[in-house]
């Protein structure tokens, strides 16, 4: 099982990232998309209707059980087995290419600690049994702090070209490591506004290992404005292409993975 997080600045690409890495290893399920971003635009950029299919968020399911808001037969039940089963009832999405899990918007005060860390333990029991695991995590550095996974093999931050990404990618870099997450590999990734003649400052920069760039693919634009998923693209779409070419650089630099479509 190979786990991979995509962080960065809130509107630099982070979700398109993801959803775009999703395309690229459709063909090597079983595959897990975790989207952590409290915006819940991994969905819509996927092409899963949480709403239509009756999926809740794990926040749902927090607050649903911390209010008391469940069924009568589960009320007797422990709090651990409350929540293992209305994660598996309500908030596990069964898809075509991958499975799906939206952490969505913590709706009350207080603290959700204890049904949190027991949520960690049920996402970590499921995610060996798929090859893939790809999370979408939400803008800033306080997400960090809940681990929700401790382990983590590639994480690719996407800067654009500006200090406070550069801040962004190194403060993230730090953090991991200050508090215990564990990773194999920790790459840049420039995005589609980055400008082709300072792709070279990166690393410099950041200290991180460079990846490649995002190319600007006037299709997902249009694709976010109608709701269409970006399972939908092209093969030979710009921004398809920089994937299969980013890929294909970690390949190289790290030798963590086959390529599927070498």
């Amino acid at each position: 099982m190979k786990k991979i997080v995509s962080i960065g600045r809130g509107g630099v690409g982070k979700t398109v990232f993801i959803a775009l890495l999703a395309k690229y290893f459709r063909d090597q399920k079983p595959i897990l998309l975790i989207d952590a971003d409290p915006d819940q635009n991994l969905a819509e950029m996927t092409g899963v209707d949480l709403g239509k299919n009756g999926t809740k968020t794990v926040s749902d399911i927090l607050f649903d059980v911390k209010f008391d808001k469940i069924e009568e037969g589960l009320k007797s039940l422990a709090l651990a087995d409350k929540i293992d089963y209305l994660f598996n009832q309500k908030v596990l999405y069964e898809g075509k290419y991958f499975d799906f899990i939206s952490i969505g918007t913590k709706w009350t005060e207080g603290c959700y600690c204890q049904p949190n860390n027991i949520l960690k333990g049920i996402i970590a029991k499921i995610e060996k049994h798929y090859s893939y695991v790809l999370i979408d995590s939400p803008a800033g550095l306080e997400h960090l702090n809940r681990r929700i996974t401790s382990s983590i093999d590639e994480i690719f931050a996407i800067i654009d070209p500006s200090w406070k990404a550069f801040e962004s990618a190194k403060r993230v870099h730090k953090l991991v490591q200050e508090i215990g997450i564990k990773f194999k590999n920790f790459y840049a990734v420039a995005n589609y506004r980055f400008p082709d003649e300072r792709l070279e400052s990166i690393e410099k920069e950041t200290g991180l290992k460079f990846a490649g760039k995002l190319r600007y693919d006037e299709d997902i634009e249009n694709y976010s404005l109608s709701g269409k998923s970006i399972f939908e693209l092209i093969e030979d779409s710009p921004a398809f292409n920089s994937i299969k070419e980013i890929m294909k650089k970690v390949v190289l630099q790290g030798k963590v993975w086959v390529s599927p479509l070498d």
